[in-house]
Formats: structure tokens, sequence, C-alpha cells
């Protein structure tokens, strides 16, 4: 997760190579010398799987969305290739994106990126049968580490990932309510979450 953090910035190039230059370097350093860099999107809503992610970004800076995803691919490409002693590039092709024109795609986006880990944290038959116990549920996807649903479910918590998520919740009197929007989505709308899969 530090790769998107560490991408979102005009100045990310500096700080990747300040710290290959300097061995007595720290990620605080970096992360200095990041703040002083533009944000180059608002990273709104992420999940992260084993073998993909999906994340809704809103471009700040021309170009930002390109330029963040390829940065965030090859940061992540390096360091798995490094843990595993491998070489070559780790993502199969380019990235997919859509424009989101309407407010409706916008929420049900969310809904679709929190839902996700379901996938394999149980298994990717909820998607059929839809979720009988949200209780047990919750508990997997508010405790699942890379994804940003519990900024969206708990207003203290600090995530220095994601901004601009303000363009959703603020359409939801309080999380409780984006919450249920959730669980009605995951318990009643399950045939339409295909449309919200990019091709």
């Amino acid at each position: 997760m530090q790769a998107f953090l560490f991408a979102n910035s005009t100045k990310s190039t500096q700080a990747f190579q300040f710290l290959r230059n300097n061995q007595n370097s720290t990620i605080k350093d970096a992360l200095e010398i990041i703040k002083d860099g533009d944000k180059l999107v608002d990273l709104i809503c992420y999940a992260i799987m084993p073998d993909h992610y999906h994340i809704l970004l809103r471009e700040k800076t021309e170009g930002g969305i390109t330029s963040f995803i390829h940065k965030c691919n090859i940061s992540v490409a390096k360091y798995i290739n490094i843990k595993t002693e491998r070489r070559g590039p780790l993502f199969e092709s380019l990235f997919k994106s859509k424009h989101i024109a309407k407010n409706d795609y916008l929420l049900h986006l969310s809904l679709y990126i929190h839902l996700n880990p379901l996938d394999f944290l149980i298994g990717k038959q909820w998607r059929e049968h839809k979720i009988q116990n949200w209780n047990q549920i919750r508990n997997k996807l508010v405790n699942y580490p890379y994804s940003s649903l519990k900024n969206f479910l708990d207003v203290n918590y600090e995530n220095k990932i994601i901004s601009g998520t303000k363009i959703i919740t603020e359409q939801f009197k309080n999380a409780k309510e984006y919450e249920s929007f959730l669980r009605e989505w995951s318990e009643e709308m399950l045939d339409t979450i295909n449309d919200f899969a990019i091709d």
C-alpha cells in the first residue's frame, strides 16, 4: 500500500532516487520529499487482492491517472521481483479504466470495490447466492487490511493513502447509512454486479 502513497506525487521519482542513493535514508525522509510535490490523483477507494487490485481515482493533474498507475505497477513489480527473486513484468496487460459520468455509477462502483475481497475471503459463490449473514461478512470486510472500507465505516480511522472520499461520503447522512447501502446492495442487487466489471 505504500506504493500508492509514494506513487501519488509529482516528486515521487525524486523520493525513490533519494532512497536508492542514500543508504541511511528512511521512508520518513522520502515522505518529506513527496509532500513537496502535487498529488496526481485523489484515491477515493481501493481493494487490493492477491492477484489484482481495484481503485477509484479522480485525476488532479493532467495525465495523473496514467502516471500514478504506471508508478504503482513498477513499484509493486520491483518489490515482488526482489522478494521472490524473479525477473520481468508482473502484470499481463495494461490497466483498464472507465470514465465515470454518472453519480449512480460512482456510488455503486465504490460498493463493488469494497465487496470485491469477498471473492477470495469466502469464495465467488457469494455473488450468486446473496449474503446471508451480514455481521459475519462485515467483520471480514472491515478487518481486511488492504481495503479502504474501514475509512467509509469508521470516521475516526485515518488512512493517509485516501483522499477525496467526500464525493461519496457526503451523499450519506453518516457511516451507518453508507453501510446500510452496502448491505442492501450485497443482499439484493447482486444481479447487477457484472455491470461494474471492466472488460
